[in-house]
């Protein structure tokens, strides 16, 4: 009897020591699945005529600096190819969390491979994810992504993928700095350039929520030279600080791109055209906030006005276009959230200002409060109106009449976390949450 209880009790410290090992990394031995949360994402496009010239990369490092909503355990990164017409050559990419500046903290570094290469050749259309790396990323860290591309991407004549208005300090220098704590004679640039997303992975599931819109999703304050820049105001990344303060969780992306129409492709892909790329492919999606539709009013007269000759289009063909979204983003398994628009009434640019701009306003408005087709409604119109003009936003709210101020894209945040907060888990209840569209492949063809 006590030799049993002796087998006994090795039996259980066999067990249990294998066990309370793996508890600060649950998934080493498969005991627990890992599940993907897109932390940080962005939407690309190519440069158009209203756009500065590109930056020139030749032989040179693209240090580019994001910052996450959730933490993680593990990371990886999804490069993109997509509207280049030629190969895209990756020689080397080295991660990091950042110091100051374009210096990187040296003990965080680490190298991406892709299925074990140290480089890869993206091709035409494509996108690439990373191989998974042990990394612990805290919330809203900043980090540092050195890519290392070694050929003539200016001079290719293939057109760039990148994000142009990223608010955000990001660096280039000759050659291959990848590896580099600190930069040698960088350059900057406020774009992000063939970067899609960022992914970590942790023992509980996590929801993620998309937001997908135009300059008032990006974060733009139109404010420029002025324009502040690393400074995280985009309502986004304040509704992640809100939901982390709140003491719930939920990754949050920026799917936003300046200028971004329902009905057109102007300035980017309208949403219908990007909905499957940009939002259905990021890890762990659960839920869509979607903001969109004051450019299809006001754009058009603004393009007339400067010899641009393009049609209007009616209330009801800017609400069609949001049916399109909303029925393909709930196939999808999405919860879909409808932000209204917001108001423009004090903005200097013909075609957002005037009576027949504000009735259909007031039409698209009434319609997303009042039609039952979104799943959810942010009031954003009522938070940022002024109460004696509700045609306008609240002066101290916005920065030129049209987009918000930080002020504004923090009354946002807090609007918008109101009324999403309580479905969301709290930090107690990780693991508790519905995993939907984690599915990611090694390479996506587009």
């Amino acid at each position: 009897m006590k030799n049993k209880n002796k087998f006994g009790t090795v039996l259980t410290l066999a067990l249990f020591l294998p066990l309370s090992a793996l508890a600060g990394n649950c998934w080493k031995e498969n005991l627990v699945t890992k599940h993907w949360t897109a932390t940080w994402a962005t939407a690309n496009r190519t440069v158009t005529a209203f756009d500065a010239p590109l930056d020139i990369i030749n032989n040179a490092t693209l240090r580019q600096i994001v910052r996450t909503s959730e933490a993680g355990e593990m990371l990886r990164v999804s490069f993109t190819n997509e509207f280049g017409t030629t190969p895209l050559m990756i020689k080397e990419t080295h991660i990091a969390l950042r110091r100051a500046g374009s210096s990187i903290v040296k003990s965080s570094s680490n190298q991406l491979t892709f299925s074990g290469a140290k480089s890869i050749s993206i091709q035409p259309g494509a996108r690439v994810v990373s191989d998974a790396i042990d990394m612990n990323v805290p919330h809203h860290s900043e980090v540092v992504i050195s890519t290392y591309l070694p050929e003539d991407i200016t001079g290719s004549g293939s057109p760039v993928t990148y994000h142009v208005r990223a608010l955000q300090t990001n660096y280039l220098a000759a050659g291959n700095q990848a590896a580099a704590v600190d930069l040698d004679s960088a350059a900057t640039s406020t774009a992000w350039h063939f970067l899609t997303s960022v992914d970590v992975a942790n023992c509980w599931a996590i929801p993620v929520i998309a937001t997908l819109g135009d300059s008032i999703t990006d974060g733009d304050q139109m404010v420029a030279p002025n324009e502040p820049i690393d400074t995280n105001a985009r309502y986004p990344d304040l509704l992640s600080e809100a939901i982390l303060a709140g003491g719930k969780t939920a990754g949050v992306i920026n799917l936003g791109i300046s200028g971004n129409q329902v009905l057109s492709s102007f300035l980017g892909e309208n949403p219908a055209a990007r909905l499957a790329r940009d939002v259905l492919t990021q890890a762990g999606v659960t839920h869509l906030i979607y903001l969109e539709g004051i450019n299809d009013i006001g754009l058009p007269v603004l393009l007339s006005a400067l010899g641009i000759a393009t049609p209007v289009n009616s209330a009801e063909a800017i609400i069609k276009g949001h049916k399109q979204i909303i029925s393909a983003a709930k196939a999808a398994g999405l919860l879909v959230i409808g932000g209204t628009l917001t108001p423009s009434g004090n903005s200097a640019l013909p075609g957002y200002i005037d009576a027949i701009a504000e009735s259909k306003r007031q039409t698209i408005n009434a319609w997303i409060r009042d039609g039952g087709a979104y799943d959810i409604v942010i009031d954003f119109d009522a938070a940022l109106a002024d109460p004696k003009n509700p045609a306008a936003m609240s002066a101290d709210l916005t920065a030129d009449g049209l987009h918000p101020n930080a002020a504004g894209y923090q009354v946002m945040a807090d609007t918008a976390f109101a009324k999403i907060g309580g479905i969301l888990p709290t930090k107690e209840h990780e693991g508790k949450y519905p995993r939907q569209n984690n599915n990611r492949g090694r390479t996506t063809k587009l």
